[in-house]
């Protein structure tokens, strides 16, 4: 008799097509869209990356919403929800004509939809339907954002060169609706819901490396069982320790994000060439994913961290010198790697450390803290370029600041089980 697909496998295809739609769309298009609308406008880069910096402070209010919303209602319906909200706020983009407007349709409107529609309730939904395979599945996941973004960024660019902005972003809304309104509805909350348990086990057997999480040194860490609650979480020096490192890396992630097309078109790079090495990055990064969410399993993470971020860092200095296709590819190539494996260690890490039950809450109350690297990075690298007329200064702090997380990662040590506690629903 052949074996049954596990069912959160299926969960894992349906959100990993949702992120590839929304992430390509919301995050790695911004860059395309940049010079279009400040030339229009006659914005300063400032100016215009400050909506990106919206994004960022609605995002992480609205976390700890959508994370109390998912652990409550179940990413299904969260999911749904924010599908509607966002498709809505892209066919909106078509009647900006304002900063303001620009502000309140991108950085406000859009991303609330977009939080509700992307990795908060899917990593939920994953880190309650996974414990031993959690690493391999989240990084499963994130390959979505990753294609995503090499169809999304070159699409956006000819959609632009051919129809306009406008049309592009209306092109992009009715996208996201048909395409990521029907999976949503293939999610579902928790195994125990279905009559399953996590990863597929049987309800007769308890799995094998269940009972005991350990480091690669052997050292327990998290016991299965005994998830943390928020409370117990915020408590805890590690926790801290891990939004610090996370708020560094956003603020570099932001950066290359909004600033790398509008850089690579400045040396005289045409904005279809620019806005494919944005995509090939993202391609690339599927290399980073697979890698260190199929290691994020057997080795300590915070080793594999320390790797990521420095390859982002270099990446970052090979940015500030791209003067030829050899030195746009190996930017590519280097900040794809370490930020493609970044992305599977984040989530994995707060699961291994403070469990699965309120994961949702968790990762939720973090979100404020690390997207302030998203709020402060690309406003403050467009204030330097317009003071001095060049990204070299931006992008050299930008390198300073995320080897600075390389080495507050290795701080963020295994925590000690709490004692054992019924978590609040």
């Amino acid at each position: 008799m052949k074996k049954k697909i596990f069912y959160g496998w299926w969960i894992v295809a349906a959100t990993n097509i949702i992120c590839m739609l929304g992430y390509g769309t919301w995050l790695y298009c911004f860059g395309v869209f940049f010079k279009p609308m400040m030339n229009e406008f006659g914005w300063t880069r400032a100016m215009t990356a400050g909506a990106y910096s919206f994004r960022g402070i609605q995002g992480g209010f609205a976390a700890p919403v959508v994370g109390w919303a998912t652990d409550k209602y179940g990413p299904r319906i969260v999911v749904f929800i924010g599908t509607i909200i966002a498709g809505f706020g892209f066919i909106m983009m078509y009647f900006v004509e304002s900063l303001i407007g620009f502000y309140m349709v991108y950085g406000v409107l859009l991303s609330i939809g977009m939080s509700a529609m992307l990795y908060l309730p899917a990593m939920t939904a994953i880190a309650n339907w996974f414990n031993r395979k959690r690493s391999r599945a989240m990084s499963i996941l994130t390959l979505g954002a990753a294609i995503g973004g090499f169809i999304c960024a070159p699409a956006a660019a000819y959609l632009i060169r051919f129809m306009g902005w406008r049309i592009a972003f209306v092109v992009l809304g009715l996208t996201v609706w048909v395409v990521a309104l029907p999976l949503s509805l293939v999610i579902r909350h928790k195994p125990e819901e279905m009559g399953l348990r996590p990863d597929g086990d049987p309800p007769e057997e308890d799995p094998p490396n269940e009972t005991l999480v350990r480091s690669v040194a052997g050292k327990p860490t998290t016991p299965a069982g005994r998830d943390w609650t928020l409370g117990q979480a915020l408590a805890s020096r590690t926790y801290w320790i891990l939004a610090l490192a996370f708020f560094l890396a956003a603020m570099t992630h932001a950066v290359v994000t909004v600033h790398a097309v509008p850089a690579i078109t400045d040396m005289g790079i045409n904005p279809e060439k620019a806005a494919f090495s944005l995509g090939l990055m993202t391609l690339l990064s599927i290399i980073g994913r697979l890698t260190f969410g199929w290691l994020g399993d057997m080795v300590e993470k915070r080793i594999l961290f320390v790797l990521t971020y420095s390859f982002e860092a270099v990446g970052v200095l090979a940015l500030m010198n791209v003067h030829s296709t050899a030195t746009l590819y190996l930017f590519a190539l280097l900040f794809g790697i370490g930020f493609g494996g970044e992305i599977p260690l984040n989530p994995a890490i707060r699961g291994q450390y403070f469990g699965r039950a309120a994961f949702g809450k968790i990762q939720g109350f973090m979100a404020p803290v690390t997207m302030m690297g998203s709020v402060i990075g690309p406003p403050v690298a467009g204030f330097l370029f317009d003071l001095t007329g060049s990204y070299r200064t931006a992008f050299f702090y930008v390198a300073l600041l995320q080897f600075t997380a390389a080495i507050v990662i290795i701080f963020a040590r295994p925590v000690k089980a709490p004692a054992a506690a019924q978590v609040p629903a």
